[in-house]
């Protein structure tokens, strides 16, 4: 008995150890994945060359295959997502992407030479990880931190590991949109935030 209870222990040492292994596997190559797709897009913005929408559009086509954007907009609606017929559904998310990827594009603007430092990789549970990184300047540090959940199927357009929030400075994107929009459907509709949303795209 006692040697049955010695080998089921040993056999569980095994299996956490590798699981463990595993993880800071992933956590290493994403990392290595996450640091070259920054330095793919730093290297469009110092492209002086490039026009604006172009460089934009070049910067946006990089980082696409790294962000969940579709359950962004899914999360931002919290239990008015079930409301939405599914030509509806695809219509806010289209809408939810632009409006991503045009707040994206304004911040660029803003870009001054910084860098991005990883300062450490929290393993928040299976398949959930967030990386807290440092954009570095002359003059100041400025945490964010990306938040990365693994699908359990992997789309053909879509990285492993995808992005579904980002906290700038401890404010979160997705925790934003979900306030903004709970208080607008307060008092109007679905289909008014989509139109307004339009408006805006």
């Amino acid at each position: 008995m006692k040697k049955v209870y010695k080998n089921v222990m040993l056999m569980l040492f095994f299996v956490m150890v590798f699981g463990q292994n595993l993880a800071a596997n992933e956590q290493v190559e994403l990392k290595k994945h996450f640091l070259k797709k920054i330095d793919e897009v730093i290297l469009v913005v110092e492209d002086k060359k490039l026009s604006k929408d172009s460089r934009n559009g070049n910067i946006i086509k990089c980082l696409t295959p790294m962000f969940d954007f579709e359950l962004m907009a899914k999360l931002s609606l919290g239990n008015k997502w079930k409301e939405l017929s599914k030509e509806n559904q695809d219509k806010f998310v289209a809408l939810y992407v632009e409006r991503m990827k045009q707040s994206y594009s304004s911040k660029i603007d803003a870009y001054k030479d910084e860098k991005v430092e990883v300062k450490k990789i929290d393993q928040l549970q299976e398949g959930r990880m967030a990386f807290v990184t440092d954009l570095v300047s002359k003059e100041q540090k400025l945490e964010i931190v990306y938040k990365f959940h693994k699908p359990k199927e992997k789309r053909s357009d879509k990285d492993s590991w995808l992005i579904y929030d980002v906290e700038i400075l401890g404010v979160s994107i997705l925790k934003t949109d979900i306030a903004q929009f709970k208080e607008f459907l307060q008092t109007k509709s679905i289909t008014e935030l989509m139109d307004a949303l339009s408006k805006h795209s």
